[in-house]
């Protein structure tokens, strides 16, 4: 290929020739042409001015030739009859020189050659005996008259020499206007060309960052183009090799990281719900609360431990499995889930779903719901109000989860759904938050079909609201 062994000096170096060289054609081939126009015109310039001035000597000479016939007629001097048989023949050798101009000779005219044969014809029938050119002296009237003929054909032959220069000139103009055209549109083609050519592997590179950033370091990245942005490519590759083992050891800590944390708080929270059970014995009032509170909290730890689990799983994993899900069930569920946390705070959390059934991913739709109902009522202040309110809408299901309390700051709207984005506002919850359970939440919305938005809603602080598409909705 063009690109192997070339440095992007050269292919610009390269694209500079190929733009600048039809400029240069043109020039040369613009200055060949002018120059030979030029030497036309000097030419035609010359033959016209010549030929100009030998009519005007003809006519001049004519006249002083029929002045010397008439002073030889006064006076009988046999030198005025000498003069006038010089002056004849000069005449005559004018009008032979006349056919040899160069203007004639490269461009003849039938019409005014045959008018200076007429006055040549003309000047040899004058006779050059005393007592014949007396007798003659009428004859020189149709002289004047073949001269004025030919003087006319002489003008109207300059006349039609410079009208042909103007048109050729015109012409060449034209075709150095379309030659010019043409260049530059060449010129302009070739400029993008190159320019498409030497940024095209940049824009490669752009293409294989953004799709780093975006899709992780899955596919090998491969640039074509000079040695400068091989090489570029070749670190970048190298990069992709870090984040791959780096992505790498962190599905691995965190596959540790589930099993050494899951083990032994599964275990504690057995061991809560066993007292919370009166397993061991009948609890205080006191002893009662105690233990809600390790409920409340273990339970809280397992849905942050998840949470981080989901977000790893969300990022590498697209699999779903879908069934009938009863979602009035599952969301009564999971208020109930959360009401030692909202008993605790005073808060009134409504439930309005409607009973039907919805074809999803089980676990997917709990993890929306859950961390949607986690975020309010951490969110909401003590005797505040929790709304988890669903409806079917053409097409598609929508759950929307609202709260009192603070409002979203418009600043902060757009980043709530960054991973371990946490908001200015305060937060009332047994552990603190990790940041990720709206992302978590998006996400699951999206491998669903779905979307999660955040939405006004009157006389709530903040509603989120998750929109379903129809995948198999089955009748009650």
């Amino acid at each position: 290929m063009i690109w192997r062994s070339r440095s992007i000096l050269q292919l610009v170096l390269l694209g500079l020739l190929a733009v600048v060289a039809p400029l240069c054609v043109g020039i040369f081939y613009t200055l060949q042409t002018l120059g030979a126009l030029a030497q036309e015109s000097a030419a035609m310039s010359q033959a016209v001015v010549s030929l100009t001035r030998v009519t005007q000597v003809l006519q001049t000479d004519l006249l002083d030739l029929e002045r010397r016939a008439r002073q030889y007629l006064t006076l009988e001097d046999d030198s005025l009859l000498v003069l006038f048989r010089e002056e004849r023949e000069r005449l005559l050798q004018q009008l032979d020189d006349m056919a040899r101009v160069r203007a004639l000779v490269d461009s003849p005219d039938p019409a005014l050659e045959q008018a200076r044969l007429a006055v040549a014809e003309a000047l040899r029938t004058l006779p050059g005996e005393g007592g014949a050119l007396a007798r003659s002296m009428a004859d020189f009237a149709n002289l004047e008259r073949t001269n004025e003929q030919f003087q006319r054909l002489s003008q109207r032959y300059v006349d039609r020499r410079l009208a042909n220069y103007r048109d050729h000139a015109e012409g060449i103009r034209q075709s150095l206007l379309l030659l010019v055209s043409a260049l530059v549109g060449l010129t302009v083609v070739l400029s993008l060309v190159f320019i498409y050519w030497v940024s095209r592997p940049i824009r490669q590179l752009e293409t294989e960052i953004r799709r780093l950033a975006q899709s992780g370091p899955g596919r090998a990245i491969t640039i074509s183009g000079p040695r400068e942005m091989q090489a570029l490519a070749g670190q970048l590759e190298w990069l992709r090799g870090r984040l791959n083992e780096a992505d790498s050891r962190k599905q691995q800590f965190l596959m540790h990281m589930s099993h050494e944390l899951k083990t032994p708080l599964a275990s504690l929270r057995e061991g809560v719900d066993l007292l919370a059970e009166e397993v061991v014995g009948r609890l205080a009032p006191r002893q009662r609360e105690i233990t809600e509170i390790l409920q409340e909290n273990s339970r809280e730890l397992q849905r942050l431990i998840e949470n981080l689990l989901d977000y790893n799983r969300a990022a590498h994993q697209s699999d779903l499995q879908s069934e009938p899900v009863a979602v009035q069930a599952l969301c009564r569920e999971l208020v109930q889930v959360h009401g030692i946390s909202a008993r605790r705070k005073l808060l009134e959390v409504s439930l309005d779903v409607p009973a039907t059934d919805w074809v999803t991913d089980p676990s997917k739709l709990r993890t929306v719901v859950d961390n949607l109902l986690s975020n309010a009522v951490n969110y909401t202040p003590k005797s505040g109000r929790v709304l988890l309110r669903g409806q079917v809408d053409g097409a598609a299901l929508q759950l929307e989860v609202a709260n009192t309390g603070e409002p979203i700051p418009d600043a902060e709207r757009g980043r709530i759904f960054q991973p371990f984005f946490q908001g200015s506002a305060s937060r009332s919850g047994p552990i603190k938050g990790s940041g990720i359970g709206l992302s978590v939440a998006r996400e699951c919305a999206r491998d669903l079909g779905g979307s999660l938005e955040l939405v006004d809603r009157a006389g709530y602080a903040a509603c989120f609201r998750m929109v379903l598409p129809q995948v198999g909705r089955v009748a009650a």
